[in-house]
């Protein structure tokens, strides 16, 4: 793998080597086609990434910018690392802790930014996962959710289809920043023109205040285990529903449907915007984790039951693969 990496050496005697990785993937899908994880593999195409994951990168520079430009740098060193190989499936963060260039236990958490350039102008929101893999994380993002120009939605599990799932694997406390799924998503029309800058400045002058509160606390955050550390999905799923999740406005209730696409099985088995789904063949589907573990069990043609929460009443839909 080709993970490029950076430091910042902290300024406390002790606390230096203490390491707080920041990270970004910067690969992505280049001409698409057939098994290249595009949602549109019969089209050779040029796929920019612009949100998935240039955005991301984006923000761990400008981060690294913030950093580097404090007279007196924080107490723990930060590590800024641009992975590879993530969309192959976390190639160069599996490889990172792996071989790490700093002793594993001495990285005390890590902050993961994936898919930051597209928040809506209407009700923006923001997700962070990965909040209930410390017993101080929540108390740490309330200090400083105030007065935001979008809303915080929180998921507790640490594992999931990016980066920071190979450091919670190694009992290490994590954070991943995304401001959600569209409809450009693994197309090739994730281009720059659709990025929301202004919010990602927003984000980015939020989670700069996070890191900077973990890099100076005295005591490291204490790990706390959040959900399965199996990988149990892939970044390519072997069918498609053919919905927008909305990851960032589910709450607790399921995954909301955030659109839905035409000719797809969802549209024919009557799936609509504004739909939550709470089950897929009597299974449990909480978040977008759990509807990904469902996805990988089905196979084309088979006809599946989907509970929804429509409006407050529970319906369920026939939906052939």
């Amino acid at each position: 793998t080709h993970n490029v990496v950076a430091t910042i050496e902290g300024s406390d005697a002790e606390l230096k080597n203490e390491y707080i990785v920041i990270g970004a993937h910067y690969d992505h899908l280049g001409m698409g086609g057939k098994d290249s994880g595009s949602r549109m593999p019969d089209t050779i195409a040029v796929h920019n990434g612009a949100d998935d994951n240039a955005s991301g990168v984006a923000g761990i520079l400008e981060l690294t910018r913030l950093f580097a430009e404090l007279p007196t740098k924080p107490k723990r060193t930060l590590i800024f690392v641009a992975f590879s190989g993530e969309e192959m499936g976390l190639l160069g963060s599996k490889q990172f802790v792996k071989e790490p260039p700093v002793p594993l236990k001495a990285i005390k958490a890590m902050f993961n930014f994936d898919m930051l350039g597209r928040m809506k102008n209407e009700n923006p929101k923001l997700s962070i996962g990965g909040t209930g893999t410390s017993i101080e994380t929540d108390s740490i993002i309330k200090l400083f959710d105030i007065n935001l120009p979008f809303t915080v939605s929180k998921s507790p599990e640490g594992y999931g289809p990016s980066d920071h799932a190979s450091f919670y694997k190694n009992d290490i406390p994590v954070f991943f920043f995304c401001s959600g799924l569209h409809e450009d998503y693994h197309t090739p029309f994730d281009d720059v023109e659709k990025i929301n800058f202004s919010q990602e400045v927003n984000l980015l002058e939020f989670s700069y205040k996070i890191i900077n509160a973990v890099a100076n606390t005295t005591k490291p955050l204490t790990f706390k285990e959040a959900g399965s550390k199996e990988e149990s999905t892939s970044r390519g799923y072997k069918i498609s529903l053919g919905i927008i999740p909305d990851i960032v406005g589910s709450g607790d209730k399921g995954l909301a449907v955030d659109g839905v696409k035409k000719g797809s099985p969802a549209e024919a088995g009557g799936l609509k915007k504004g739909d939550i789904i709470t089950a897929i063949n009597g299974l449990q589907v909480t978040n977008i984790y759990d509807y990904m573990t469902r996805l990988n069990t089905l196979k084309a043609g088979q006809i599946i039951d989907v509970e929804v929460l429509r409006e407050g009443n529970k319906e369920v839909l026939k939906v052939k693969l």
